[in-house]
């Protein structure tokens, strides 16, 4: 322990204080004073010595150890313990110089950028960082090591998040997924559509949604995180990479085969690429390519059929079945007063590829209520609907298209969707009528307003959306037709 040495003539003038027999001074000063120099000298002796210790006990690192799995790797482990904030942090150790330092080079980073914040923090309040580690792949050829982080700072709610290393061992150097295939190879492309129809079932996304395409698109950045298995790529997505709601990393694992005709021969080879230990497997490895209807083509045109009022099984499931026919998709406006009753025909809407927006609760005048009926009929309805499918509607369209400034903005960040053909085929009921209103005024880029609770109206839209499909029109959904238009104008402006 560091010695703390005090002014010499504090201690001479201390000493004569507490000798035995100097009773001159004490009567001279008076004990008041005397005492509350005391108490000074104690203080100063106490606050040195408690600087001293938490000095001697800032820094810990624990006995080498081994892993349990591979025990030719040893366990670095990192130990802050002070209240005003500490960490601890275990990482693996293989032996390899150049290995072993970009994972030192990443703990040391970790540890800098947490200290950092600390020096901004009260000191009565807790913070804490933990790294973890495990080594999920080791073979001849390649190795990945998997870092799990969490981090709170000033008491604030903790954050989670990975980070991933693979190695080429021969080569001793990181990889990225560029490096796992032929030159030129069109691996984004398909690395995205992949993960987008995987992730939008185990999420239950509807067709289209805007932060898993653009956590999915074709991009470096999106699929940074990533392990080589000995038969599959694992890919690590995370927290809120795919929308505020993802607060947990997501994984999936895809099957090499999938990649076998641009996939780099060294990491073919299944000898060397064969784990040291027993490997365990993930629990669902995707193993074929997504069956996907056609992509939307800007270029060719496009028509967004709507259908209001429902759910209503028996005739809103020929509609689905009829757009089934044509490779179409559309968008059910539906009310949540019979989301209630028919949770899974909307399943059956978001699973099939349709989108699913909101028509408020039981079908009011959203300009006649206040603000707090407005969020009741808009908020509950959005809420019902995320809990029977997932899915969480982008769009509202009130009722009689009765919009205005106010409802705008108690409806929040949802867009207001209205129409442009409305065939009144909730007020004639009969499908050659539809049929014609509907054909007579059509056009690229058109919405059409119908309604999936009469019989006569599902059978209408099936025979509009023969004709549509005939005509060379794709049947899209709402949000599909807003992507189409944002494209179309890139397209112009190039």
């Amino acid at each position: 322990m560091k010695k703390v040495k005090l002014n010499d003539g504090l201690m001479r003038l201390l000493g004569r204080y507490i000798q035995k027999g100097e009773y001159y001074y004490m009567k001279t000063m008076g004990y008041k004073r005397m005492l509350t120099l005391l108490g000074c000298c104690i203080l100063f002796l106490g606050t040195a010595g408690y600087i001293v210790k938490a000095n001697s006990t800032e820094k810990k690192t624990a006995s080498i150890q081994t892993d349990q799995t591979y025990p030719n790797v040893e366990i670095q482990t990192l130990v802050k313990d002070l209240t005003d904030g500490g960490y601890a942090i275990s990482y693996p150790s293989f032996g390899k110089k150049e290995i072993d330092q970009s994972i030192q080079a990443y703990v040391t980073d970790q540890v800098a950028h947490y200290e950092k914040k600390l020096k901004k923090q009260s000191k009565k309040k807790k913070s804490e960082l933990t790294i973890t580690y495990k080594i999920v792949h080791y073979s001849k050829q390649t190795l990945s090591v998997v870092f799990d982080e969490y981090e709170s700072v000033n008491g604030e709610k903790g954050t989670s998040s990975l980070k991933t290393f693979t190695f080429d061992l021969p080569a001793q150097k990181q990889m990225t997924l560029k490096n796992l295939f032929n030159e030129d190879a069109n691996y984004l492309d398909r690395l995205s559509a992949i993960s987008y129809a995987e992730l939008k079932k185990q999420m239950k996304k509807a067709d289209f949604d805007p932060d898993l395409q653009k956590g999915t698109q074709a991009a470096d950045q999106n699929f940074s995180q990533f392990a080589l298995l000995e038969n599959s790529i694992v890919i690590y997505f995370k927290p809120y990479q795919l929308g505020a709601e993802q607060t947990k990393t997501k994984t999936i694992a895809i099957q090499k085969d999938l990649f076998k005709d641009m996939l780099s021969d060294a990491y073919k080879d299944e000898a060397v690429n064969k784990n040291k230990v027993k490997e365990t497997p993930p629990k669902h490895i995707v193993n074929e390519m997504p069956q996907q209807g056609a992509p939307i083509d800007p270029t060719k045109k496009v028509v967004a059929m709507t259908f209001d009022d429902g759910p209503s099984p028996s005739s809103t499931n020929v509609i689905l079945d009829g757009l089934k026919e044509v490779n179409g998709h559309a968008t059910f406006f539906v009310l949540g007063s019979r989301v209630q009753y028919y949770p899974e025909t909307i399943e059956r809407m978001v699973k099939e590829g349709n989108e699913v927006g909101n028509h408020s609760w039981d079908h009011p005048q959203l300009t006649r209520l206040n603000e707090a009926q407005v969020k009741h009929q808009i908020g509950d309805t959005q809420a019902l609907i995320k809990q029977v499918s997932g899915y969480e509607p982008l769009h509202v369209r009130p009722p009689y298209g009765a919009v205005n400034a106010n409802v705008r903005r108690y409806i929040g960040n949802v867009g207001v969707t209205l129409w442009d053909i409305d065939p009144e085929d909730w007020k004639y009921r009969n499908v050659p009528h539809s049929v014609q209103a509907v054909m007579s005024k059509v056009g690229d880029g058109k919405v059409i307003l119908m309604h999936d609770i009469y019989q006569t109206s599902a059978e209408a839209a099936v025979e509009i959306m023969k004709k549509l499909h005939a005509q060379g029109y794709q049947l899209v959904t709402i949000s599909q037709l807003e992507q189409v238009k944002k494209e179309r104008e890139q397209l112009r402006a190039q």
